[in-house]
Order: C-alpha cells, then sequence, then structure tokens
C-alpha cells in the first residue's frame, strides 16, 4: 500500500496549490468597529506619497510601502493637536505585472482629502494602516472626503462619512459620484455585504435620482444598486438563483434565499421603467429591466410584454428574464415563441426564465434548446434542466446521457437518484475528466461522479467488494487525474477498513506516475 499511501499525499498536497488560488479573506468591519480598531481618525489633505522602507510592510509582489505626507484639516479621533501627518500603507508597485497575494492597499491623489483611520507608531507624527490583509471591502480605513472643509465637530463618525459622501454626490466628477453610490451601497448592505452602518431607505432615496444620468458609468452603478436585491442583476447568479428555486441539484453554489425580495426594484420600479423606456445604451436600459427582478410589483407585467418585443436584443433579453416573476399561461405562450427568436441572446434568456420559473409546461422548450445553435443557450438550458426535481426531467436527461456536451452533468444528476445503471459512465467521467466546454462552475462533474460512486462502493457489502465485480471501479477512484483535498484519504481509509490490502497492487500506470 505504500505506493498509494504516497500518491495520496502528493495528490492531496499538489491539489491544495492549484485550488488555493485564492486566499482567505476576512469580513468587512462596520464603522463602530473600524473607530474601535484606530488610535486616530482625521480628515486631512494629501501632500504627496513615496516609498519608504519599513520593516512592518511583508513584502508582496507587486506592491511595496509608501509614507504619504498630509496636511490634517480636522481630527475626528486622537491627538486634538496633530496639524500634519505621515501615513504608511501598501500601494502598487510602480513596475507591477501583477501579483498572487493582495495586501490592504491605497492609491492616494496629490491635492484629494481624505478621512483615514489610523494606528499609531514608535515614530512621532508616522502613522500606519489599520492591518495588513485586505477585508472583503478592499478600501476600508480610507474615505475619500467630499470638500476640503473641517468636519463639525458635534457630529458622529457617521454622521461625518454620511455628509462626505453625500457631498461627492454633488460633485462634477462622474468618478466622485460613482465612488460614493458604490460606498452608500456597501455601507448599507448591498453587494452582498452584511453592513448595516446606514439604513438602507435613506441610503436608496439619495442613489435613485442617479438612476437616468447621462453618465453611463454613474447609471450602471445607481442601477446596480437599486437592484442590488435582483437575482437577474448578472448572469453570473444564475446557478445561484437556479439552486434556490430548483431541487437542490446543482452543487458548488451557496443557496440564496427562496423568498428574495427586491425592495429597492419594487420602491423605484417606476424609475427604472422608465430607463429601460428612454434613450440610454441598450446595456443600460436592459440593466435596468433585470433590476426589476422579484420587485413584487404587479404593473411590472405590462412592460414587460413590451420590452420582450423591443429591437435591442439585450432588452428583449431582460424582458424574457423578467417573465419568471409572472408565471401563467401569458409568460408560458411569451417564452415558447421567443425560444425561437433570432437573436442567441433572446434564446439563452429563455433558456435561464424557464428554469428561474420553474415552469414545467416548457420542459420541452428546454430540450429542444440542448441542441441550439449556440453553445451558450445549449448550457444554459441544460443548467435550467437539472434544476428540476428528478421526477419531472430524467426521461429527458436520459434521452440525452450520450450527449457529448452534457454527458457529464446528466449522468451525475441520474446517477444522485439511482447510481447502479450509470457505474460504467460515472468511472469514464472520473477517467477522462469530463466536463461541459460551456460549464457554469461549482462542483467539477469529474469530482461529483467521484464521490457518487464511491459512496455507491461505500454500501457494498465485503463480499462484494472481495468478488472482483467491482475492480473496474476502484480502479476509476484511483487513476482519478483530479482529487479534493480529502478523496485520497478517504478511499486509503475505506481499503484498510475492509481489509483490502491487495489494492495496494495498483495499476502499474498509476504506480508510475507516483513512485518516488
Amino acid at each position: 500500500m505504500k505506493a498509494f499511501r504516497i500518491s495520496a499525499i502528493l495528490v492531496a498536497v499538489l491539489a491544495s496549490f492549484c485550488l488555493c488560488d485564492a486566499y482567505l479573506v476576512g469580513p468587512p468591519l462596520g464603522l463602530d468597529q473600524l473607530v474601535q480598531e484606530s488610535d486616530v481618525i482625521v480628515k486631512a489633505k494629501v501632500i504627496v506619497s513615496k516609498p519608504v522602507k519599513d520593516e512592518w510592510f511583508t513584502e508582496y509582489g507587486g506592491f511595496e510601502a509608501y509614507a504619504t505626507d498630509m496636511r490634517v484639516v480636522s481630527v475626528i479621533k486622537g491627538d486634538m493637536g496633530i496639524r500634519t501627518m505621515t501615513f504608511r500603507h501598501y500601494g502598487l508597485s510602480k513596475d507591477t505585472r501583477g501579483f498572487m497575494m493582495m495586501p490592504q492597499h491605497y492609491e492616494f491623489q496629490a491635492g484629494r482629502t481624505y478621512i483615514v483611520f489610523a494606528k499609531k507608531t514608535d515614530a512621532d507624527g508616522v502613522y500606519r494602516q489599520l492591518w495588513k490583509n485586505h477585508k472583503t471591502k478592499e478600501d476600508q480605513g480610507v474615505f475619500l472626503a467630499g470638500d476640503s472643509r473641517p468636519v463639525a465637530e458635534d457630529k458622529s463618525v457617521k454622521e461625518i462619512i454620511w455628509a462626505e459622501l453625500c457631498a461627492l454626490l454633488k460633485s462634477t466628477d462622474p468618478d466622485d459620484v460613482s465612488y460614493s453610490i458604490g460606498q452608500l451601497d456597501e455601507m448599507s448592505g448591498g453587494r452582498f455585504f452584511e453592513l448595516d452602518d446606514f439604513d438602507r431607505g435613506p441610503v436608496l432615496e439619495v442613489i435613485h435620482p442617479f438612476l437616468s444620468s447621462v453618465d453611463k458609468e454613474v447609471a450602471t452603478v445607481a442601477i446596480r444598486a437599486i437592484g442590488a436585491d435582483s437575482p437577474y442583476l448578472k448572469d453570473d447568479y444564475a446557478p445561484h438563483w437556479l439552486t434556490a428555486t430548483g431541487s437542490g441539484r446543482i452543487h458548488g453554489f451557496a443557496e440564496w434565499k427562496r423568498d428574495l425580495k427586491n425592495p429597492g426594484g419594487h420602491t423605484y420600479w417606476r424609475e427604472l421603467a422608465a430607463v429601460a423606456d428612454g434613450g440610454a445604451a441598450e446595456d443600460i436600459r436592459a440593466l435596468a429591466i433585470r433590476a426589476l427582478g422579484r420587485a413584487g410589483e404587479p404593473g411590472v407585467m405590462d412592460c414587460v410584454v413590451r420590452w420582450v418585443m423591443d429591437p435591442d436584443r439585450l432588452v428583449r433579453q431582460a424582458g424574457v428574464i423578467l417573465l419568471a416573476d409572472f408565471p401563467g399561461k401569458k409568460a408560458s405562450g411569451l417564452l415558447a415563441n421567443l425560444s425561437k427568436d433570432e437573436a442567441a441572446e433572446v434564446r439563452l434568456g429563455v433558456a435561464r426564465a424557464v428554469g428561474f420559473g420553474q415552469f414545467e409546461d416548457l420542459l420541452p422548450v428546454l430540450e429542444r434548446l440542448l441542441a441550439d445553435e449556440d453553445p451558450r443557450v445549449g448550457a444554459a438550458a441544460a443548467l435550467s434542466l437539472i434544476s428540476f426535481p428528478a421526477a419531472k426531467v430524467d426521461a429527458i436527461l436520459k434521452a440525452h446521457v450520450d450527449d457529448a456536451e452534457f454527458k457529464s452533468v446528466f449522468v451525475n444528476a441520474l446517477a444522485e437518484t439511482d447510481p447502479e445503471p450509470y457505474l460504467d459512465a460515472l468511472a469514464e467521467i472520473i477517467q477522462r475528466c469530463l466536463e461541459p466546454k460551456q460549464f457554469w462552475g461549482g462542483r467539477i462533474p469529474h469530482a461529483l461522479s467521484w464521490k457518487i460512486l464511491f459512496e455507491y462502493l461505500q454500501g457494498k457489502s465485503d463480499e462484494d467488494l472481495s468478488s472482483g465485480s467491482l475492480d473496474t471501479y476502484m480502479d476509476a477512484l484511483e487513476r482519478a487525474k483530479f482529487y479534493s483535498s480529502s478523496e485520497p484519504r478517504d478511499l486509503y481509509a475505506f481499503y484498510v477498513k475492509h481489509a483490502m490490502m491487495d489494492r495496494e497492487a495498483l495499476p502499474r500506470d498509476v504506480q508510475g506516475d507516483v513512485d518516488l
């Protein structure tokens, strides 16, 4: 068994290097926590930034330590006598070509004013950033200020930050406005940040006038903020939402709440509809429609009927996706007709909507779209199909179980319920690392096949395992080209438990790869 034990250790270690191209990142901190972490909080105007040598700053490729000299406008917390300060922080290297690890870092602009949260150092007048590793809210610890005037002395930190961000909304620079909208959105619980520094209602109230901004970036961030709770806002959300609305056969995605509401879309649906009907660019109009997902407003349906006939394909696509919120004969009829739209984007939207709304009467439409000339449409149809309960779609999956593109996901979906008829197919998926070319992410199909096949073997008796009839499947598990960190260990433990020491004689091609 020595050869296999070595292979298990090596593969597990290598897998950890391959899979862990990310690193642990802490959650964002609320303003109250930021205040507690800080020795000093100031409003200060940047004079100049320059590289500095400081042993506190660990070296990371693509980054270096900077010393930014600032003139203090107001001291919000700390030594009230501070007039100038040097803030030491990470920043991008001048010659950066990319990086593997990103520390907390800031880029300051000379002449601009910022709210800075900092720690003391042993040197007078020198402060540094709060931590080395960034949070999921990557810019925490520094806020761009709205002006260079002193802050009101009788205001809390939250009130000060709110005032600065609202001042930025009045800026003539679209970048400042976009920055402010993004900060207000994040700090009131938008963009998946669980922050509650500001109440969501007042935040949306000050943001919604920018829905109709003539600046495309400002309009985009405003729409995304107002419709932050729409599951249709981004295509990347599709597997997550199908996991929530479907049967749970899509693996590797966090499940969203099935009763998800979209308060921003509900409150400002007329304003979003006005953008969709206005003269903005096609993608802005489509985004405004997507922002209405799960808004819970019946009046939207009258608009949808108009949008699905729009000349712009992205607008039609967005309208089609929104039909998922209005199940019934009218929506089904529109989806069936639009599944033959000349634009692939619209047909893809139909494939999404059938899954989002779990339209059982349109399963034949999904089956037809599997063979669509655009592979993206076929992938969307396949994903929606496996989101349905097994009893509803297994006949369709069985009819396409040998499909060259979707075999791996269809076999897995079927084998989860009854693996016996699909053992050979599971072994093939494992050994050939099969997955769709247009794979949507989540758990890798051949890794899921490994799990299903292994669990099947775990349920067999010692007599069955030693009979030789299952050797082919154990060989497949051993020959797997992909492992998660635990699979080799689990297989080894399984052999030990069942006294299957004859399995130490691994196939020669496997031994040749792993012997030291």
